[in-house]
C-alpha cells in the first residue's frame, strides 16, 4: 500500500516537459509486478487442482499443464522478484507478494516431481529455491530498513515465510528420500526382513493372513527393534472395534495396500523378491486376495490403493509426512492457514476507501493462499498414507481400542473421510480399422512449431479414445487367472478349455521369435473386430461381446501408445505396427465406411500364394481367423466366449516384466491396467510367463 507520508519515486527532472501528460514510469513498473503476481496466483490454483487429479487422468493436456507451470514456476518467481528487486518505488505489498512468489515453488501443494528423472535433480532445485529465498530476504531488508520504513506486516510474513520454509524442506525431502542412493537402502531393510527366517518358516492361513509378516510400517525398527515393526499381521489380529466387521475389513486393505507398495518398491529399487517362489507367496492371491464370492472386486481394489501408495512416494511428499512428519504435517498448513487469515485481516483493516488499491489484490492472494492451505491439509487427512498412520496407532496402543472411548469416536470420523479415488478405471481403446487414415494436422504443426520438441504424429495416432473399466473385464482376467494357477499361456490354454485348439491354435504364434507377441495381438484384434462387425447393434450389447471388444481394442492401445509395457522390444512391436498399418491403408484405399473397410479386408482372406512382406501375413491371417471364427463356431454366444477367454488370457500373458521403471513412469502420466495386472501377478510370485513353443501347438 502507497503510504502517502512518504516520497516513493524522485521527483521528476526538471529537464522532463511540463507541456504534456505522460505516464508515470514508476506507476506501469508497479503495473507489470501486479500482472505478474496474478499470473503466480494462477499458476498456484493450476498446481494444485490438477497436480491432484494428475494421477487419475491419462489426459495429456492435464498433464502438460502441470509440467508447464511446474517448469516456467522458476522463471516467474525469479523475473517477478527481480523487478521488485530493482524498482525506484515500492509498495507494504511488495513484501507479502514476493513470499508469496517464494511459496508457489513447492510450498503450498503437494508435487514433488512431475517426471522420475526429476528426482534425482533434487540437489538443483534446492540451490535454485534457496537463491530465490534470498531475494525475497532482500525485498523484505529493503522496504523495512534501506528505504527507513515502517513495515506494518513484518512479523506476520516473518512467520509465513518460515512455515513456508519449512514445507519447502519437506519437498526437498521427500524427493532426496526416493533419490537412488537413498531409496536402496532403505529397500535393502525390507529385503533383508523378508529373507529372515521367520517370515520364510512360519506356518501361514492367506484368509487370516496369519503367518504373513507383510510389513506395514517400521523399516528403521527392523535391525534394533524388530518388536516395533507393524506387519499385516497384527492389523488383522486386532479386535478392535474400528477393525470389525466390513468397514473394518476395507481398512484393514488399505494397510494390506501399504505394506504391498513396499513389497513392489523393491522391484523398482532393483531387489529381487526373494518370497516370490514360496507356497505362501501363491496362496496370498490364489487363496487369499481372490477368495470369495467377488473376488475381483476386493483384488482390484486393493491393488488400486497399492499403486497410490507408490505413485505418491515418488511423485508427492505424502511419504514424508507420513514417515518422519506426521504430526508437522498436520500443524502446518492449520498455522498457515491462521497467519494467512491475521494477515488478511491486518490488511483488511488498514485499507484505503479507494475503489481499488493494491492492498485488494494481496487480500485476495492471502485468501486463495488460506483456502488452497485447507485443500491441501482435507487431502492429506482423507489419504491413505494418514488412514494407515492412525490404524498403526490403534493397533500398538491398546487404550485407543476401548470401545466408545472419545479417541476412538475421533479416529472412526476421520476414517470416513474420502479423498479422490484411486484411479481413474479407464481403459483406452483404439481400432487399427477404425482410426486408419486418421492423422493429427494440430500435432504435425506443433511438431515444427516447437522445433521437433513435440513428436511427429504418425498414421496410429488416432482419436485416442477410452470407456469404463467394467466389472465384467475384471471378472474375465480374475477368472482367466484363477483357471489358469500362475502357468499364463498366450490363449492356447483358453483355446484348449473352448475346445477349439485344433482349428484356431495355427492363430497363436507359438514361436520364440521376435514381434511374436504383437503379430498375435494384431491378427486376434482384426479377427475380433470382423467378427464384431458381423454383429447387430442388441448382440453387441451383450456381456461377452464388449469383454472381448474392450479387451482387443486395450491391447491395441498399448501397442499403439504404451509398446514400452509390452514384452517385444519397443523398435520391433512399432516397426510391425507402422508396417501393418501402411499396407491396410493400401488394402482399404477408398473405403470410407468401417463397413466398406471390413467387407473389403474379408474378401483379402482369400488371397493365396506367397506374401509380399510381414505385414500382409500379420493381415491376412487375421482375416482368415475371422472367416474360420464364423465358420467353426456358428453360435454367435460360443464363439464370443471364445474370443473373451482368450483376450483375457492374453491380457494376463502380456502383463509379467522385468521394466518396472516403466510402469512406474506410467503411473505420472495416470496409469494403465496393465500395471494393475503387473503389481497383481507380482504379489503371486509370477514373475515370468510360461515358454510356449511348438508343444504348445499340438
Amino acid at each position: 500500500m502507497l503510504d502517502a507520508d512518504m516520497d516513493l519515486a524522485p521527483s521528476p527532472s526538471p529537464i522532463s516537459s511540463p507541456t504534456y501528460d505522460c505516464i508515470d514510469p514508476g506507476q506501469n513498473h508497479i503495473g507489470i509486478v501486479e500482472v505478474l503476481v496474478v499470473l503466480a496466483i494462477v499458476a498456484m490454483f493450476i498446481l494444485h487442482i490438477l497436480g491432484s487429479l494428475r494421477r487419475r487422468s491419462s489426459h495429456g493436456v492435464i498433464h502438460a499443464l502441470v509440467m508447464g507451470v511446474s517448469t516456467l514456476s522458476y522463471p516467474l518467481v525469479s523475473f517477478t522478484i527481480g523487478r521488485m528487486k530493482s524498482s525506484d518505488w515500492y509498495l507494504d505489498d511488495f513484501p507479502v507478494w514476493a513470499v508469496f512468489m517464494l511459496l508457489l515453488l513447492g510450498s503450498t501443494d503437494n508435487l514433488t516431481a512431475c517426471r522420475l528423472n526429476d528426482i534425482e535433480n533434487w540437489k538443483s532445485i534446492y540451490v535454485n529455491t534457496l537463491f530465490k529465498g534470498f531475494l525475497v530476504v532482500y525485498v523484505v531488508v529493503n522496504i523495512t530498513m534501506l528505504q527507513n520504513h515502517h513495515f506494518r506486516y513484518l512479523y506476520s510474513i516473518l512467520a509465513i515465510l518460515f512455515v513456508g520454509v519449512l514445507k519447502w524442506y519437506q519437498r526437498i525431502a521427500s524427493m532426496r528420500m526416493v533419490s537412488k542412493s537413498y531409496l536402496c537402502k532403505n529397500m535393502k531393510v525390507i529385503a533383508e526382513y523378508m529373507k529372515h527366517k521367520d517370515n520364510l518358516l512360519r506356518s501361514f492361513d492367506p484368509v487370516t493372513m496369519e503367518g504373513y509378516k507383510y510389513m506395514v510400517a517400521g523399516e528403521k525398527y527392523c535391525t534394533k527393534r524388530p518388536g516395533r515393526v507393524t506387519t499385516v499381521e497384527q492389523i488383522w489380529q486386532c479386535t478392535g472395534n474400528l477393525l470389525l466387521r466390513e468397514r473394518g475389513m476395507l481398512l484393514k486393505d488399505v494397510c494390506l495396500s501399504m505394506a504391498l507398495s513396499k513389497m513392489l518398491n523393491r522391484r523398482f529399487a532393483g531387489f529381487k523378491l526373494s518370497e516370490a517362489k514360496l507356497p505362501k507367496t501363491h496362496d496370498f492371491v490364489f487363496k487369499g486376495l481372490l477368495a470369495g464370492d467377488k473376488p475381483h472386486q476386493r483384488a482390484f481394489r486393493v491393488i488400486e490403493e497399492e499403486l497410490v501408495f507408490v505413485h505418491d512416494l515418488y511423485y508427492t511428499r505424502y511419504s514424508y509426512l507420513y514417515q518422519k512428519g506426521r504430526y508437522l504435517a498436520l500443524c502446518l498448513p492449520i498455522i498457515m492457514f491462521g497467519l494467512c487469515s491475521w494477515l488478511a485481516h491486518l490488511i483488511v483493516r488498514d485499507r484505503s476507501t479507494d475503489d481499488w488499491t493494491f492492498s485488494d489484490l494481496t487480500i485476495f492472494i492471502t485468501v486463495v493462499l488460506a483456502f488452497l492451505e485447507l485443500y491441501q491439509l482435507y487431502l492429506y487427512v482423507a489419504s491413505g498414507w494418514f488412514k494407515v498412520a492412525l490404524l498403526r496407532s490403534y493397533v500398538t496402543k491398546p487404550f485407543l481400542q476401548r470401545k466408545g472411548c472419545f479417541p476412538e469416536m475421533i479416529m472412526g470420523l476421520l476414517l470416513r473421510l474420502q479423498a479422490f479415488r484411486p484411479w481413474k478405471n479407464r481403459l483406452g481403446q483404439y481400432c487399427i480399422i477404425q482410426e486408419l487414415g486418421h492423422k493429427s494436422g494440430a500435432s504435425n504443426c506443433l511438431h515444427y512449431a516447437t522445433l521437433r520438441l513435440v513428436d511427429k504424429a504418425k498414421n496410429k495416432k488416432g482419436c485416442k479414445k477410452s470407456v469404463t473399466l467394467s466389472e465384467n473385464v475384471k471378472k474375465a482376467i480374475v477368472e482367466s487367472l484363477l483357471g489358469s494357477n500362475g502357468h499364463l499361456t498366450n490363449g492356447v490354454t483358453s483355446l484348449k478349455e473352448n475346445g477349439v485348439h485344433g482349428h484356431l491354435s495355427w492363430a497363436c504364434n507359438g514361436t520364440a521369435a521376435e514381434g511374436s507377441v504383437t503379430r498375435t495381438i494384431l491378427v486376434w484384434h482384426i479377427a475380433t473386430t470382423l467378427c464384431e462387425h458381423q454383429l447387430d447393434t442388441q448382440a453387441k450389447k451383450q456381456d461377452v461381446v464388449r469383454t472381448a471388444s474392450t479387451l482387443s481394442q486395450y491391447c491395441l492401445h498399448l501397442l499403439a501408445f504404451a509398446p514400452h509395457l509390452l514384452p517385444d522390444h519397443i523398435s520391433i512391436s512399432e516397426s510391425i505396427l507402422d508396417e501393418t498399418i501402411e499396407k491396410a491403408g493400401d488394402i482399404l484405399k477408398g473405403a470410407k465406411t468401417m463397413k466398406k473397410k471390413c467387407e473389403k479386408l474379408m474378401e483379402n482372406s482369400n488371397h493365396t500364394g506367397a506374401y509380399d512382406d510381414e505385414a500382409s501375413l500379420v493381415i491376412t491371417q487375421g482375416t482368415k481367423l475371422a472367416r474360420d471364427l464364423l465358420e467353426h463356431i456358428p453360435e454367435m454366444r460360443s464363439r464370443w466366449k471364445v474370443l473373451s477367454d482368450f483376450w483375457a488370457e492374453m491380457m494376463l500373458y502380456i502383463s509379467p516384466s522385468d521394466d518396472s521403471r516403466a510402469h512406474l513412469e506410467t503411473l505420472a502420466r495416470g496409469g494403465e491396467f496393465i500395471t494393475h495386472l503387473w503389481a497383481l501377478l507380482t504379489h503371486a510370485g509370477v514373475l515370468k510367463r510360461a515358454p510356449t513353443g511348438p508343444n504348445d501347438l499340438v
